[in-house]
């Protein structure tokens, strides 16, 4: 359990506990002040980041630990110039934990490569790997996702969630969509994926949901009809992604999104579909009028700032987590 590259990895009784002291962070910060001060943490970022890279430098901050940043630009990218099993083994002397963020197009577009190379970090790394997002899976937005909706919701057992496809200018990793269909469906919510025709998730990452929902209680549906996917919705989760069949030939890719460009932009009355008190939620970053209307991002279901915040506290429980002796 010393690595967070997904949350499939770790049980759900360990998500359980980490949820707790997220809770805990939030509501008694000075608890927890400085508590890991002789701990370092080290951070690659292979492609850009807001949230991640914030929320993580200042949980670190306040727990009193020393984060060391590396970009593109200070790195020999531990995959390329230098192998990974030489990066790994020497930084993990250094530091107490590495957290690593590569997104498909650093490899290529080569799917599950870039996943394969945060593995392979914790295959010699010392110390624990830190998945800040790969082409797979974003657990770190996970966690903060299914912490955010039992904030709002209380429970997540016979909630309905609608992860909805949303349109792109340019077709985007499927690693959100990814972990939040694996932790939702984990916590024995009701799910329906909606999407257009043509852009269906990886056959093991549904195949996984499903076996999560039979375990857990919950209901996995799927829909290519917006409208009546939010019918009776708890929450509405939008994230666009990009076609499977196109990956890495963006022209392609284009031709099988622009035609659901009118239809497939979120508008708030299609939040009318929904509960009355749903929730509207986001990752962030959000192309406004193109991804979904004003209206719908600042509207009175949204809670995509909530969400946002809740980064800093679930990054801060993890390293607390992995790192208090």
């Amino acid at each position: 359990m010393k690595d967070f590259i997904t949350t499939q990895d770790w049980s759900k009784e360990d998500l359980d506990s980490l949820l707790e002291l997220t809770k805990d962070m939030k509501q008694n910060p000075k608890k927890y002040q400085n508590k890991l001060s002789d701990k370092s943490l080290c951070m690659f970022f292979y492609n850009p980041s807001t949230r991640t890279r914030n929320s993580t430098q200042v949980a670190a901050y306040q727990l009193g630990m020393l984060s060391v940043l590396n970009g593109i630009k200070d790195s020999w990218m531990g995959y390329q110039s230098e192998s990974i099993k030489d990066t790994s083994i020497v930084l993990s002397n250094y530091y107490n934990a590495i957290g690593i963020r590569i997104f498909p197009n650093a490899v290529n577009w080569k799917y599950k490569e870039a996943n394969r190379i945060v593995r392979e970090f914790a295959k010699w790394s010392k110390v624990p790997i830190i998945n800040f997002e790969d082409d797979q899976f974003h657990p770190l937005q996970a966690l903060t996702d299914i912490y955010t909706i039992k904030e709002k919701k209380k429970q997540t057992e016979n909630k309905k969630i609608t992860i909805s496809w949303a349109y792109h200018p340019k077709p985007l990793p499927l690693s959100v969509p990814n972990s939040t269909l694996l932790i939702t469906t984990r916590y024995g919510m009701d799910v329906t994926l909606a999407h257009p025709k043509g852009f269906e998730l990886d056959n093991e990452i549904i195949a996984q949901a499903q076996k999560n929902s039979q375990e857990f209680g919950g209901a996995l549906n799927f829909s290519n009809d917006i409208r009546e996917s939010y019918e009776n919705a708890d929450v509405i989760y939008v994230k666009s992604w990009g076609a499977r069949s196109a990956y890495g030939d963006a022209r392609k890719e284009k031709s099988l999104r622009m035609p659901y460009r009118d239809n497939w932009m979120i508008k708030s009355e299609y939040l009318d579909n929904t509960n009355k008190n749903s929730i509207f939620m986001h990752c962030l970053p959000i192309r406004r009028n193109l991804v979904a209307d004003d209206e719908t991002v600042d509207g009175s279901h949204s809670i995509v700032y909530d969400q946002a915040e809740n980064r800093l506290y679930t990054i801060k429980a993890l390293l607390y987590n992995l790192l208090n002796d």
